[in-house]
């Protein structure tokens, strides 16, 4: 697939906001292939002029779209850990739970982990969600390794490999037929990979 088109940057407006929201809206409920742009411009209470003024087209609103709940999701996801730990050693098992909760909300499953990766194309999606996990998974691992719970060592392909397995168990979760279930069994298996790293780590450094 070609990659989205890029509309002319314009300046943030209302109709911007109301076309953002409504598409959201819609599209959690419909997805992205069953969502026209006149239902769009119905909702928003805009024209279609308005729409291709500020998005090249349904696609490009979709990008928009995506890039807005991704960058959304990482903010939440880093505050509600900072908010729940009382010492930097449970970042990373708690981030965790808060990202895998998030993975069980309609508009998250339905347009980031499901219609993301066809719509956009792989690379695209991929750029958008993939640095939202490494920064979580990187500042909870710099924690264990200024500590002492991480033997010194290179973070980035840590980093990398447990980014990419909480976006797999994201699309996991989103394409079941019971996600709560998908959720605990993922959660367990992503609970055993940091435990795993935590204690090898703690006896590589005993040794």
């Amino acid at each position: 697939m070609s990659s989205p088109k890029k509309a002319p940057a314009q300046k943030p407006s209302d109709n911007r906001r109301k076309l953002l929201d409504a598409a959201r809206e819609i599209m959690t409920a419909k997805g992205y292939a069953e969502t026209g742009t006149e239902e769009i411009v119905a909702r928003a209470g805009v024209t279609r002029g308005a729409l291709y003024y500020q998005f090249a087209d349904k696609q490009d609103l979709f990008l928009a779209l995506c890039q807005e709940l991704a960058e959304a999701l990482g903010l939440r996801v880093f505050e509600e850990t900072m908010a729940r730990i009382t010492n930097d050693r449970e970042d990373l098992a708690v981030g965790l739970e808060m990202m895998l909760d998030a993975f069980l909300e309609p508009d998250i499953q339905r347009l980031l982990l499901r219609d993301g990766p066809a719509v956009l194309g792989f690379d695209t999606w991929k750029g958008l969600v993939e640095p939202i996990n490494r920064v979580l998974v990187e500042h909870a691992l710099q924690h264990l390794l200024d500590d002492g719970t991480l033997a010194p060592q290179p973070l980035e392909p840590i980093a990398v490999v447990m980014s990419g397995a909480m976006i797999q168990a994201g699309q996991a979760i989103a394409a079941s037929p019971d996600p709560k279930a998908a959720r605990e069994a993922y959660g367990q298996a992503l609970s055993t990979m940091v435990a795993g790293i935590m204690s090898g780590s703690a006896a590589a450094s005993a040794k």
